[in-house]
């Protein structure tokens, strides 16, 4: 029991702790997203909306928490006395919470501009105008994605250091671009013709569950990279 309320507890912190930068993140996203609609009159841009523009800084901020999330948050639990293994369970529970409520309220974002701003077709893998809300949970989990990728790699260097760290962010990379693929995003063709998958197309079913296979795939790696790590308390 005391294990599971560290684990909540840790959870928490850090997901109020990350949520105080997203409020940073978001609205400068917004503005950014009004002046880029005001200034740029592609009408590809201005169909798509916000749900699929903030898509892409969301998952870039939550790869650069995962990465210095090693550093930064197993140190100092480890000080407080933490068990590695409430700080990962934490860790990826604050991971999953803050992904979707950042698309939360993005999501929200975007239903108010589509009740009052004409002409907004989202045209993606599941075809034109598709459910928002299946949208939604596609855009949330590929930011978990991000973010445990961002966690691979700030695992890979803590543990050792710069030539294997390298190694971690092609590990990375090359999930990304396999998650990427699932759902014809950017990195979709990276590694398609090395892993001979290009051209295959996957079902919303095979999407979801080899996203959901590969996110654990990283979590399992990062686990093993951090169970015995040598904290370093300075």
């Amino acid at each position: 029991m005391k294990s599971k309320n560290s684990i909540l507890k840790i959870a928490v912190d850090l997901s109020w702790l990350k949520f105080t930068w997203a409020l940073w993140v978001i609205p400068i996203v917004f503005i950014v997203y009004n002046i880029l609609r005001y200034f740029i009159g592609e009408e590809k841009f201005i169909q798509q909306g916000f749900l699929p523009f903030v898509y892409g800084p969301t998952k870039i901020f939550m790869l650069v928490v995962g990465i210095i999330s090693v550093s930064g948050f197993l140190t100092f639990y480890v000080k407080q006395g933490i068990p590695r293994k409430d700080y990962f369970y934490g860790q990826a529970i604050s991971a999953v919470i803050v992904s979707f409520s950042m698309m939360l309220i993005g999501f929200l974002i975007a239903l108010v501009e589509k009740e009052f701003v004409l002409g907004i077709h989202i045209d993606s893998y599941l075809g034109q105008d598709p459910s928002w809300l299946l949208l939604y949970f596609i855009y949330s989990l590929n930011v978990v994605g991000y973010f445990v990728a961002g966690w691979l790699i700030g695992a890979g260097f803590y543990r050792f250091g710069v030539l294997i760290g390298m190694a971690y962010i092609a590990l990375a990379v090359l999930i990304l671009s396999i998650i990427d693929r699932f759902w014809e995003f950017e990195l979709k063709d990276l590694f398609g013709k090395i892993l001979f998958f290009n051209g295959v197309e996957f079902s919303v079913f095979l999407s979801f569950l080899g996203t959901i296979l590969l996110i654990l795939l990283v979590l399992w790696i990062n686990r093993i990279t951090l169970k015995k790590v040598a904290v370093k308390m300075k």
